[in-house]
């Protein structure tokens, strides 16, 4: 009786352990410890290869900064580095996606393009990006400068290796070059303080001034005057035609513009457009004493010209200036006139 109590009582433990094992019903939890998983969605897109550019129509994925100071000028062109920054993949659009081979990065920048003429500036003005010295064509540029006074807004992509020493944005028209340094986010190089004096163009000008005039008499003691009517003086880094640049960086050209008009025995037959004024009867002067001839190779005086350009070398930070005509006479088409009186036309051109 004992043995089989004791049985009994063996085989109850035994069922009661395998219970308590968790082999039926609910599990025992268990210990274990945490790890975070991460994921990333596979890269579909494009590699660009160190240099290469491409223009994209957004920069999604990359964190941009504004530049102190974006601004490059060029002849009849302002372009403004808005934004720039680096990243590994960008979303360029809805079905593109672009990024860096190994040991490279992409370089992302966008620029605001202003045309101030309506002169064909394809051909003439380039933009160029360099990769320690090797430059690419910033593809689309030439196609918004033919738009005068119409913003555009342009983003590109560039890849670059990890270790590159140099990368720049360059604005390129003739002769001179303006850079912009895309990593450290700043203008480098020699940059012409007229380019530069206004902030939002190329070049600062007046327009319409008032007219003024000089006394005439031809051989048959008929009189008349001759008018000067200034439609545009304008201070610029570029001479008209040739594109020369002046001698120094802190030098300008003045550009005046007028239209020859006249009175009494030049109002008709002949016209004052018929008449031919030697450029050293015209002087520029500053309101500092500094007087400035025309320059010859730049200027042009025509008979039968509607329109006459006198060009005058000056300092770039003119702001005051008396332009002035006078004369002891000049030819014009059917003979010579003598001529008395000064015409004078003051100009303040703006600072900005």
């Amino acid at each position: 009786m004992r043995r089989a109590l004791a049985l009994l009582t063996a085989v109850v433990a035994l069922l009661a352990t395998a219970c308590a094992s968790g082999t039926e019903g609910t599990p025992v939890a268990t210990k274990q410890a945490k790890t975070t998983k991460t994921s990333s969605a596979p890269f579909d897109g494009e590699r660009l290869r160190d240099g290469e550019v491409v223009q994209v129509d957004k920069l999604d994925g990359i964190r941009l900064d504004s530049p102190d100071d974006g601004r490059l000028r060029s002849y009849g062109v302002a372009v403004d580095v808005v934004d720039f920054g680096t990243g590994d993949v960008v979303e360029a659009d809805i079905d593109s996606e672009y990024g860096a081979g190994e040991d490279s990065t992409l370089l992302a920048f966008r620029l605001r393009v202003t045309p101030f003429t309506d002169e064909d500036l394809s051909d003439k003005v380039k933009a160029t990006v360099s990769v320690d010295g090797r430059q690419r064509s910033l593809p689309g540029f030439e196609y918004t400068v033919n738009d005068q006074n119409e913003d555009q807004t342009l983003s590109y992509l560039v890849a670059v290796p990890d270790d590159r020493r140099e990368v720049e944005l360059e604005l390129k028209y003739a002769d001179l070059a303006q850079q912009f340094d895309l990593l450290e986010g700043e203008r480098v190089g020699e940059q012409p303080a007229i380019l530069y004096r206004s902030a939002d163009a190329p070049s600062v000008y007046v327009e319409n001034l008032t007219p003024q005039k000089i006394d005439v008499t031809n051989e048959d003691g008929e009189v008349g005057t001759y008018v000067v009517g200034v439609t545009r003086a304008e201070l610029t880094y570029f001479a008209p035609r040739l594109a020369d640049v002046p001698g120094d960086t802190d030098k300008a050209w003045l550009i005046v513009t007028y239209e020859p008009t006249g009175e009494g025995v030049l109002e008709s037959n002949p016209s004052a457009t018929h008449c031919v004024v030697p450029f050293a009867d015209f002087n520029l002067a500053d309101d500092k004493g500094g007087a400035y001839p025309v320059v010859d190779k730049h200027s042009t005086m025509k008979e039968y010209a509607s329109e006459q350009t006198l060009v005058f070398e000056v300092p770039a930070t003119l702001s005051d200036a008396t332009f002035t005509l006078k004369s002891a006479g000049f030819r014009c088409a059917d003979g010579g006139v003598t001529a008395s009186g000064t015409a004078t036309v003051e100009m303040t051109l703006p600072e900005d």
